[in-house]
């Protein structure tokens, strides 16, 4: 279907079509990632140097790598070695676009209204204490790496100004001159009907989930083994050598320290226990779908906890996979022999988020499907009810409630979605054109090595 950046991007964001605000969100999430400003991605410039210079303004290398940094962070933290160079280039580009814009802006007395630019970083601010939970979150995190939230502001207050200028400047000189016709979107869509308007094949299922329940003799194992771990506690042994040695969680390399966390981060029963301690407290024996968990406070306010704990997992099994088996089975058969899917769905499921809703899970695409499903899936009738199949959490009885096969979708289905698609690559030209006519008015020198475009 249809892709493309939004109306309101500017060049800075039409590469991945994210909004300005991300900018200082991806900055303080990568100090507080790495603990340091400008950590390696693939080549890096021991030594700075202008990358390049457009009229009376220049753009340092430096400048290039921290905004390649901040690309590394919003895709997870790993560039391939391959990309590196392309993907900076690209971004290098970008920069002497927004440059180009940002000179545009004041040679034509673009400016701001009042009080935008302090909305704009009060807006994303926000955003920061959202991402933390609390201001007394975020104000830690920024602390740790000796900042506060004026100091931050303060430090990328230029740069959201000058994207701001930028994207005021294209929906000026770009947005406004440009419109779609009714008649513009038939003419596009008899052309190109197979290109923009093809929707795949999609699958509406509904499930009964049965999980394999763990044994009551593993679980009273593992509740032993807690209860020694307990006892060592109370014999003045350290939490965190007894997490090394104990805990089935990945974190007890970290002596189970599980950082700062806010509400909603984790399952409830562990939630309510780390909540309903104070500072120093080790909690008893927490049950959760995990297994069996001890539970230190070592920080709290309001909103937010910083705990550690020892895991004893339970898992089931054979025995136990073989009476979750034995129980889907049963429950199909009763569908077949008559009874409401989504009735006993809303009785019988382990699924709590579409148990309410009779089981019906929605529209799958087949990629989205797991093999084991799918292949289920296609040799079904809507109404039809599958065999039983072993999925993640556990066995599903599955039935296809509809199917759409491949189509190209009417006009009349698409008319304003491709109406903004074609807004947007008229956007696009123009753009370059702008950005073209740009270049030929001002010095532009681009110095460090790049990409040939091809």
């Amino acid at each position: 279907m249809i892709t493309d950046s939004g109306r309101t991007c500017s060049t800075s964001c039409l590469r991945n079509g994210l909004g300005p605000a991300i900018v200082v969100v991806v900055v303080l999430f990568a100090l507080c990632a790495c603990g340091q400003e400008g950590a390696p991605v693939g080549e890096r410039h021991l030594v700075d140097a202008i990358a390049a210079v457009i009229g009376d303004e220049i753009i340092l290398e430096s400048e290039v790598d921290e905004e390649l940094y901040l690309y590394q962070m919003r895709m997870g933290g790993r560039i391939p070695e391959g990309e590196v160079r392309a993907i900076r280039t690209e971004i290098l580009r970008e920069m002497v676009d927004e440059t180009l814009l940002v000179a545009m802006a004041k040679r034509d007395t673009i400016e701001l209204a009042e009080g935008e630019l302090e909305a704009e970083l009060e807006r994303r601010v926000d955003g920061l204490r959202e991402q933390h939970g609390s201001q007394e979150a975020l104000d830690r995190a920024l602390a740790a790496e000796g900042l506060t939230v004026a100091e931050l502001r303060d430090a990328y207050r230029d740069d959201i100004e000058r994207r701001l200028l930028a994207e005021k400047a294209v929906r000026r000189e770009v947005h406004a001159k440009l419109d779609v016709t009714w008649r513009e979107v038939e003419e596009y869509y008899e052309e190109h009907a197979e290109e923009v308007a093809r929707v795949a094949e999609a699958y509406e299922v509904a499930g009964i989930l049965v999980t394999p329940k763990v044994s009551e003799a593993a679980k009273r194992r593992a509740i032993e083994r807690m209860t020694r771990v307990r006892d060592r506690l109370a014999a003045g042994d350290p939490f965190e050598d007894l997490a090394r040695e104990f805990s089935e969680d990945a974190s007890a390399q970290a002596g189970g320290d599980l950082g700062t966390f806010g509400r909603g981060a984790m399952v409830p029963e562990f939630e309510d226990a780390a909540f309903a301690l104070e500072p120093g407290e080790v909690s008893g024996i927490v049950p959760t779908r995990f297994g069996f968990h001890i539970i230190e406070v070592l920080e709290k306010d309001d909103e937010t906890v910083h705990a550690r704990h020892i895991l004893a997992r339970v898992e089931p099994g054979p025995e136990d996979e073989e009476r979750a088996r034995a129980s889907a089975d049963s429950l199909r058969e009763l569908v077949l022999g008559g009874r409401d899917f989504a009735e006993v769905a809303r009785q019988r499921s382990d699924d709590r988020a579409s148990r309410e809703a009779g089981g019906t899970l929605g529209w799958f695409a087949p990629d989205e499907l797991a093999p084991a499903i799918l292949g289920i899936l296609v040799g079904l009738e809507p109404g039809e009810i599958g065999d039983v199949v072993r999925g993640d959490t556990g066995y599903y009885v599955i039935k296809l409630l509809a199917h759409e096969p491949e189509r190209i979708a009417p006009l009349d289905e698409m008319r304003e979605d491709l109406r903004e698609y074609i807004f947007n690559l008229k956007v696009r030209d123009e753009l370059a054109a702008l950005i073209e006519r740009l270049s030929s008015e001002l010095y532009v020198d681009i110095r460090t090595p790049t990409v040939p475009t091809e």
